[in-house]
């Protein structure tokens, strides 16, 4: 019915996955993916042709850019085994359309949409930057994001077990049409963000020279 565009903070990724690497060329919101989605409760749909296996020479014009806005964190796997599972989990779902038909498109269309919707820009314009020290409210962010986009986009965070024992923002959501135009993703009118509600979460910058703010809660 639609499709779900999803950009993760690199730092928070790392909260979720012991070994992890963030890479000097990457500098702010990657993409998680682009998936085709439906207004059931089970959100597919996946894995829709098994026959067509991911082939890292089809989108070879496109590896410098992949590497550093649609890129893999995690040492531990093969260098292309993200972008082979989010092909064969959801991109081969998506091959009905002109736009996606294959491969190339596919993942250049992830990387036109990161750059349409920077969720760092975004965030930016709306005087949300990362900071070691500043804690944000999922209200006023929501708000925020919605004020940019005219719609309203989904907000995750995760719980930094291991080293801040803080809630750290994680991932953002936008919802388009199949001919990506936005849409809202909030198909109930409530918001569906794993944030919490009564405290702060936070949202620390990928690398020490990356710009950012040293205030407390906004």
């Amino acid at each position: 019915n639609y499709f779900t565009f999803a950009q993760q903070w690199p730092i928070a990724v790392c909260a979720e996955h012991k070994s992890c690497f963030i890479p000097d060329s990457v500098v702010g919101w990657g993409i998680h993916g682009l998936w085709p989605s439906s207004d059931t409760e089970s959100k597919g749909p996946e894995n829709c042709n098994g026959s067509w296996p991911f082939d890292i020479n089809n989108v070879m014009p496109l590896v410098p850019e992949l590497k550093k806005y649609w890129p893999n964190l995690y040492p531990d796997t093969k260098a292309n085994s993200f972008w082979e599972h989010e092909w064969s989990k959801h991109g081969t779902c998506a091959t009905s359309l002109p736009a996606t038909s294959n491969e190339l498109k596919y993942f250049g269309m992830g990387l036109k949409l990161h750059a349409k919707y920077n969720i760092s820009r975004i965030l930016v314009n709306q005087g949300i930057l990362p900071s070691k020290t500043a804690g944000y409210m999922i209200n006023e962010t929501e708000a925020a994001v919605k004020r940019e986009l005219g719609v309203d986009a989904v907000i995750e965070c995760v719980y930094d077990k291991e080293k801040t024992k803080k809630q750290l923002l994680y991932e953002i959501s936008i919802c388009l049409t199949k001919e990506f135009e936005l849409i809202s993703c909030n198909k109930k009118e409530v918001s569906e963000t794993t944030c919490p509600r009564k405290e702060p979460f936070f949202y620390p910058p990928v690398h020490d020279d990356f710009p950012q703010i040293d205030i407390s809660v906004i």
